[in-house]
C-alpha cells in the first residue's frame, strides 16, 4: 500500500511538473522562474474516513480542473481551479492549483496576478507551498521591476527558511534583483554564495559567468 501511495504521489509530480514545462515552453516571458513542484498527495495511516474523503475528492477536483484547462481553456480550468478553492481551502489540491493558475499567468506576462495568488500562498500550511510561493513572488516583483520588494521577500524567505529545498532558486532570483536594481557589490556577493554553494549546478555555472562579467 504505501509503494502504491509513493508511486502515485512521484506520477503525480512528475505530470504536473511536466505540464507546467510544456505551458512555460510556449511561451515568452520577462523572466521564467524554474519551478520545482512537489505534490504530496497520498493518504495517511490513521486519518479519519471525512479526511480521507475530503483528500480524494480534492484532487479528483483537481485533475477535473487540470482536463478542464488542456481541453476548454484558461477560462474555463481557472474556473475549475476556483471552484476547488472555494469546495476544499486549504488542501494540497487547493494549494497546487493556484500554483497552477499563477505560474500559467506569469508565463503570459501578467506579473501583476500572478504576485496576487503568490501572496495568497504565502500563508499556506503546506510549507513546499509556502516556499514555491515565496521565491516565486520575487520572480513577479522582479519582473515588474519591484526591485526592492523583490530583494525583501527573498531575504526574508532566505533568512527564515536556511535549509529549504528552494535555496538556490532563491539566491539566483536575489542576485538577479540586485544586479537590475544597480546595486552590483550586493549582486556580486550573492553570486560568489551561489557559486560556493551550488558550484555543479545550472546555478554555479550562471554565478560564475555573471561574477566574471560583472568583475570586468
Amino acid at each position: 500500500m504505501q509503494n502504491t501511495t509513493t508511486n502515485n504521489q512521484e506520477t503525480l509530480s512528475a505530470a504536473i511538473s511536466k505540464f507546467i514545462d510544456i505551458c512555460k515552453a510556449h511561451k515568452k516571458p520577462l523572466l521564467v522562474i524554474l519551478i520545482a513542484v512537489v505534490v504530496l498527495a497520498g493518504g495517511i495511516s490513521g486519518y479519519v474516513s471525512h479526511r480521507k474523503n475530503t483528500l480524494q475528492n480534492s484532487w479528483a477536483r483537481f485533475y477535473d480542473a487540470q482536463l478542464a484547462l488542456l481541453s476548454q481553456g484558461q477560462e474555463a480550468g481557472f474556473a475549475a481551479f476556483d471552484q476547488l478553492n472555494e469546495a476544499y481551502p486549504d488542501t494540497d489540491a487547493a494549494y497546487y492549483g493556484k500554483l497552477m493558475q499563477a505560474d500559467l499567468l506569469f508565463t503570459e506576462e501578467n506579473f501583476a496576478q500572478a504576485e496576487d495568488i503568490y501572496k495568497t500562498l504565502l500563508n499556506a500550511k503546506n510549507p513546499q507551498v509556502r516556499a514555491i510561493a515565496a521565491v516565486s513572488l520575487g520572480g513577479a516583483q522582479q519582473a515588474v521591476q519591484d526591485y526592492k520588494e523583490s530583494i525583501s521577500t527573498l531575504q526574508n524567505f532566505i533568512t527564515a527558511n536556511p535549509t529549504s529545498f528552494a535555496l538556490p532558486q532563491a539566491y539566483f532570483t536575489l542576485a538577479l534583483s540586485q544586479e537590475l536594481s544597480g546595486d552590483t557589490a550586493a549582486a556580486l556577493d550573492t553570486y560568489k554564495k551561489l557559486l560556493e554553494d551550488y558550484t555543479q549546478t545550472y546555478f554555479g555555472v550562471f554565478a560564475k559567468d555573471k561574477i566574471n562579467q560583472l568583475s570586468k
